[in-house]
């Protein structure tokens, strides 16, 4: 860590900066640090509820400090804290579901008899980057139940070390239902399927939740059980209490229970546009933006 200190403290005398901003880690300590004997502002962001030991420690060198949750401000000097949320790429925010839902071609669904027809309903799911073992899983065991939903359509993102057992479940389907699961390792275009779908699967990470909120995209979060102070499932509880969301324990997660969880989600359109309207309600589009303004203002 002193020698940390001492490579950042090099760097810094030539490049001078006037503000370090630090998003925690250890590695953060070395340059933040190194930032303070410089004479730059120190700004510390902290993304999810349970603040890190490093940025709870580093507080007491930061001009001030930014949170991705309300509750988060609790652990930091009041003085120094404020709320505002988690950054986004701005291509989430520039997409609307109007034009999302034409891009991903969720159509009406079948016409019936009479010629009425109901809308397509498409489930998201995704458990971060690589993928998330239990949550594939529990999907893959809940399809025959899911994909009897005549209007479902369900597009996985499974994670790359996934993909051939996705493939295979997706090649075992029978051939009237298969269409409507859509496997993939991974997609470039994350905006255009969160502001396409109805609901969404997943983990409890800062980002993807910021940016479901700002898609208004309800959802049902499985938080990831072995992250450092749980804070994902701190993460999902912030959510569930303001209504944006429902909650499942990993240690629950069965084919079973995500079957009844969505169908349920899925046939209350009522409680699905409160939680919609909810996610919007408390969504921060503007936390880069807030961020920018106040560490600028310091200087």
């Amino acid at each position: 860590m002193l020698y940390g200190v001492l490579q950042a403290l090099w760097h810094f005398q030539r490049l001078r900066p006037q503000v370090v901003i630090g998003t925690g880690g250890y590695a953060s300590v070395c340059a933040l640090i190194a930032g303070k004997i410089v004479g730059a502002k120190v700004v510390l962001f902290e993304a999810n509820t349970i603040p890190g030991r490093t940025n709870r420690l580093l507080a007491r060198l930061a001009d001030w400090v930014a949170t991705g949750f309300p509750e988060a401000v609790a652990f930091f000097p009041r003085h120094k804290v404020h709320y505002t949320g988690v950054p986004i790429r701005t291509d989430v925010r520039e997409m609307d579901r109007k034009t999302a839902r034409r891009m991903l071609g969720l159509t009406k669904g079948q016409e019936s008899e009479q010629g009425s027809g109901s809308e397509e309903v498409c489930l998201l799911v995704f458990g971060g980057s690589r993928g998330a073992r239990r949550v594939n899983e529990a999907l893959w065991d809940s399809l025959p139940r899911l994909l009897r939903q005549p209007n479902l359509r369900i597009v996985h993102l499974c994670g790359l070390q996934w993909e051939q057992d996705a493939q295979r479940i997706y090649n075992a389907l029978p051939a009237d239902v298969r269409e409507r699961y859509q496997p993939f390792s991974y997609r470039e275009d994350m905006p255009v399927l969160l502001h396409a779908a109805d609901l969404a699967l997943s983990r409890a990470g800062a980002s993807s939740i910021a940016e479901m909120l700002v898609a208004g995209l309800p959802a049902i979060l499985v938080p990831y059980p072995f992250a450092i102070y749980d804070h994902q499932r701190f993460n999902a509880l912030s959510i569930v209490r303001r209504g944006a969301a429902v909650m499942l324990l990993n240690a629950e997660l069965t084919g079973e229970r995500l079957a009844t969880t969505v169908i349920e989600l899925l046939s209350d359109t009522e409680k699905l546009q409160r939680m919609r309207e909810a996610a919007l309600r408390i969504a921060k589009p503007r936390a880069a933006e807030e961020i920018v303004e106040r560490t600028l203002a310091l200087l």
